[in-house]
């Protein structure tokens, strides 16, 4: 995993991305990083949730296509939370059946891809997150 980010004020977009596939986080860590963005890498929810406390990132990605609930139960948490709800979510999911919309959906993030899927679509997904404010989901 990589070193959280700094207190320092930069002008670095952070990327933190919980996965558990090498595949994955190789994938977004290379594209990312060719980009300029800081990429920090974790394996585990609760320790994600802990790090969030001190420094928020500029998106998260949450992989549910190998998390599986875990992924989506972070973003909930996340977005139910008076201070880290402005982290905006990207879901990677497994498919695009009904069902994982509905997870999607469920969970409140701001948006998803499917795995596989091509690096030049997911990045631009990245970008307009990156670009466009979050706001808050109404129960």
């Amino acid at each position: 995993m990589n070193d959280p980010p700094s207190d320092v004020n930069e002008n670095i977009i952070d990327i933190f991305v919980l996965s558990v596939s090498e595949t994955v986080t190789s994938l977004f860590t290379e594209h990312l990083e060719k980009k300029g963005y800081r990429v920090t890498l974790f394996t585990d929810g609760r320790y994600l949730l802990q790090t969030l406390r001190e420094g928020k990132p500029n998106l998260l990605i949450c992989d549910t296509s190998t998390l599986d609930e875990e992924g989506f139960e972070v973003c909930r948490l996340i977005k139910a939370d008076n201070d880290l709800w402005v982290i905006p979510v990207l879901i990677l999911a497994k498919g695009s059946s009904l069902t994982d919309l509905l997870r999607v959906l469920d969970c409140n993030a701001d948006n998803f891809i499917t795995h596989p899927f091509d690096p030049a679509y997911g990045l631009s997904v990245i970008d307009g997150l990156l670009s466009t404010p979050v706001e808050r989901q109404t129960p």
